[in-house]
This record gives C-alpha cells, structure tokens and sequence, in this order.
C-alpha cells in the first residue's frame, strides 16, 4: 500500500487543562492532493497547521509525514522532512531589516540546486506577484500586502512536497488573490500537496476542492466545499 504524504491521527491541543482547542483531528492527504481547512476567526487554524507543520506539538495523536512520526522523531529526521515541506504561517515570519532578496537567498541556504525552483520559473513568479522592481526593498518598507506576498515568493523558492498555507491570501485585493490562487493551483498541479487554511468562502466555492470545517473544537473532511 502506498504511503501517506501527511497521516493525521486523533490529533488534539489544548492549552489549558481540561480546554481543548481542537480534537479528534485525522485525515490524510496523498502527493498531489488539495485540501482546504475552513474556519473562522479563532477557530483554531493557525495552531493546527503550526502543528501539521512541526512548529507546535500535539497534546494528544501523532502526525506522520513520509511515514514518520513528527512527535518523536529524531533532530536531523525532523529537519530533513522540514526541507520538503513550505509553510506561509499567518505571522509571515519575515524580518523587517533584511530585503526581499535577503529573504529569498536565506530560503534556499542548503537546498542542493536540484532541488531549487529553476530561475526562469522563479522570475516568473517574482513578475506575477508585483515585487520585480522592489527586491531591493526591506520588509520595513513594504505594505501588508506586499509583505504577504514576500512570504508566498519564499516559498516557492525551493521544490516540496507539501506546502502549508494559513490564510495566504487575506491582506489582498481581488486580482492578486486569483493571481495568487492560480500559482497554488499550478503549483498543485505539479504534483505539490496543497495544504490551505482559509476563511474565505467565496473562494471555496470558486475554486471547488475537497475541504475540512473546523468549528467550536471539531473537525470534519468533506467531499466537496
């Protein structure tokens, strides 16, 4: 049987004893898949993907990634499989001082360049999401929308498996968020996991993709948006 690129198993957190965040949290998602987690404001996203992710620990169940288990694997296991996942966490994660180039050269620090996104197709990304003439730029100068945008170019610097986006859209108008949807869906296409929090129904509906609701503490895999 293949494997699983993701295997959630009864995943639960809680920060409070005896106040789960969320529970009973299991799916899985193949090479190529898309899924959707929809919820709104303080539903919880963020802390599962950061859990998906390896940023956070479970309270209770295990993440498997390529098979193995996130919670207790060994150091070097752990960032080898972090090298084939993206993650664009909803805090961007980016630093104010450095400059967009700054930012795309540390992503790729230690990726063989088998692995790095070929230039051509890198520029090309760069042109779509606006920021051509402003690589020059640091973060500290920049809108909340381009800032968004900087931590979207960053990870489509480096080829994955899976790629991990918590509300990647949210600081956009609505062209960039279709010009930035097309990138996920080629990306996708491609071969690349899609792994998306979002609490933009509009778009689910647009873009037809199989789907989770996570809601008051539950979570629930649906066939179709």
């Amino acid at each position: 049987m293949k494997t699983a690129l993701l295997k959630v198993e009864n995943l639960a957190k809680s920060y409070v004893p005896g106040e789960m965040v969320w529970k009973h949290v299991s799916f899985e998602l193949g090479r190529g898949d898309f899924l959707y987690i929809l919820g709104g404001s303080g539903a919880g996203k963020s802390s599962l993907l950061r859990t998906l992710a390896s940023f956070e620990s479970p309270s209770d169940g295990r993440v498997l990634c390529q098979g193995v288990d996130l919670r207790t694997s060994g150091r070097s296991e752990l960032e080898r499989i972090r090298q084939r996942i993206s993650f664009i966490p909803q805090n961007l994660g980016l630093i104010p001082d450095l400059t967009i180039e700054d930012h795309l050269e540390l992503s790729r620090l230690g990726i063989r360049s088998s692995e790095r996104m070929e230039e051509g197709a890198l520029k090309n990304v760069i042109a779509l999401t606006g920021l051509k003439d402003k690589l020059g730029k640091r973060i500290s100068a920049l809108s909340g929308g381009e800032r968004q945008r900087v931590a979207i170019l960053r990870a489509f610097t480096r080829k994955v498996d899976l790629l991990i986006a918590d509300e990647p859209t949210g600081a956009q108008d609505f062209e960039m968020t279709w010009k930035l949807m097309d990138l996920f869906v080629k990306l996708n296409l491609s071969g690349t996991a899609l792994l998306l929090a979002t609490h933009d129904l509009e778009m689910v509906r647009r873009l037809r993709k199989r789907c989770a609701i996570l809601k008051d503490g539950s979570f629930k895999v649906e066939d179709r948006a």
